[in-house]
């Protein structure tokens, strides 16, 4: 073999173990760091258009890992790794849907994700107008003891439900979990408010209620590609910027 074709399968070999080193480190980084989401409405505009791929932080809540329930195995269990920091108030949120099998019971799926404001966090009270009326709730966090009355039921007989994995019903007055009155309740989760910045033209907690901290993903850092979904064109403006 003459000198030059050894020289060129030496520079094949270099770039071909860069570009196995590139692809293992971006392996790397999606399963424990990033995650990226395209934003499909506008219902997050002007912060968000429909149209923008936006890089989302894993590690500032802290990265999932799924196990299913022994008693339930079309349930998961999810453990979260120590995060940088907890979500805050005014963060941009990327969590799964809670109810993308049924409305009329929680469920972590992966099969839809929404993009979201979080305007409220556990352990404080949001009010907010809707309908010309003022709304308020008060958002559990992990170990609160709440009374369960008529009115607490109505707030948040679905996180007990999810949280148990039982039915929780109102009758003659008395809250009952499958079969047994309850007085109170021990909340296992922290629960969030998600509102999308286009307040009149977002689904989001005003019409599903809570989030548990379990469906959430992480938050979104940048804006890291923006294509206009009707003319295809790149919006080079939009790239990089920080949400």
């Amino acid at each position: 073999m003459s000198e030059s074709l050894k020289q060129k399968f030496k520079g094949a070999g270099y770039v071909l173990f860069c570009l196995f080193v590139l692809f293992q480190f971006y392996i790397f980084l999606r399963m424990y760091w990033i995650a990226s989401c395209v934003i499909p409405t506008y219902s997050m505009s002007p912060t968000l258009f429909r149209g923008d791929y936006i890089c989302v932080s894993l590690q500032i809540p802290g990265r999932r890992v799924f196990m299913t329930d022994s008693l339930h195995e079309d349930r998961l269990i999810v453990h979260r790794k120590k995060g940088i920091r907890s979500i805050k108030r005014n963060d941009v949120v990327v969590f799964n849907f809670p109810y993308s099998e049924s409305k009329r019971r929680m469920k972590l799926s992966m099969k839809t994700f929404y993009c979201k404001r979080c305007v409220a966090i556990p352990g404080t009270t949001y009010c907010w107008q809707w309908n010309n009326r003022e709304h308020s709730i008060y958002l559990p966090q992990k170990g609160d003891v709440m009374a369960i009355d008529s009115i607490n039921y109505k707030h948040y007989h679905k996180c007990i439900e999810y949280e148990t994995g039982q039915n929780l019903k109102l009758e003659s007055g008395s809250v009952y979990l499958n079969d047994s009155i309850v007085n109170e309740y021990r909340f296992l989760h922290d629960y969030y408010f998600m509102q999308g910045d286009h307040t009149s033209d977002s689904y989001d907690s005003r019409f599903w209620g809570l989030l548990p901290d379990d469906f959430i993903l992480g938050v979104g850092q940048f804006i890291w590609f923006s294509k206009d979904v009707k003319t295809n064109k790149i919006r080079w403006e939009r790239i990089f910027k920080k949400l």
